[in-house]
């Protein structure tokens, strides 16, 4: 073989080398090339869920202050509707240590009625009785009936028991002194005579 052929042999093996390196290469590009394609849509889906997860975050956030200011409205409904509740139970019975005391003179009016002797001072006094009668019920005072009545330990306080048989048991035998309620609230408890059998 001569020296030029064995060349050009040489020359044509490491063309063919060169190619296959060159094909090679070209192969790793390419694989590269599409490993860079699938990691940027890789990335690309990475950050949309990222940002679906903010803005699903953000939505619960909103939703929670939502609930948190519908909770605070009712809350303060209710604040207004119970201080009104207050303020009308106070205007309400406002005047009851007045009422307890003009009571005790009003009770002393009716005993004096019962002393028949001076016409003049009785007509005064009953006067004087049935305007404090007036006042007393326009303001919401009324008497707690005793009279054939069962005992009720809401309104009466039994001071004495006896036992009676033209009365029932736990029946009131005798009012010792009047209650009184005012608009409807008990104000004070009629003390009272029970049979007890």
């Amino acid at each position: 073989m001569s020296t030029e052929k064995k060349i050009e042999k040489d020359e044509f093996k490491e063309k063919e080398i060169n190619d296959e390196v060159m094909d090679e290469t070209e192969k790793e590009q390419d694989l590269t090339g599409n490993n860079d394609e699938v990691d940027e849509s890789f990335e690309s889906d990475e950050v949309d869920e990222s940002l679906e997860d903010i803005i699903q975050q953000q939505e619960e956030t909103i939703q929670q202050y939502k609930d948190k200011i519908q909770r605070m409205q009712a809350d303060f409904e209710n604040y207004k509707k119970r201080s009104e509740k207050d303020r009308t139970e106070f205007v309400k019975y406002a005047n009851e240590g007045l009422i307890l005391k003009i009571l005790e003179a009003y009770e002393d009016l009716e005993r004096a009625l019962d002393v028949e002797e001076d016409k003049n001072l009785r007509e005064g006094v009953e006067l004087i009785y049935k305007k404090m009668t007036k006042i007393l019920e326009d303001e919401g005072v009324e008497e707690i009936d005793t009279e054939h009545q069962k005992f009720d330990p809401f309104k009466h306080e039994a001071l004495l028991t006896e036992n009676n048989d033209d009365y029932e048991n736990n029946e009131i035998i005798q009012d010792l002194q009047k209650g009184y309620t005012l608009n409807s609230k008990v104000i004070r408890y009629s003390k009272v005579k029970v049979c007890k059998k």
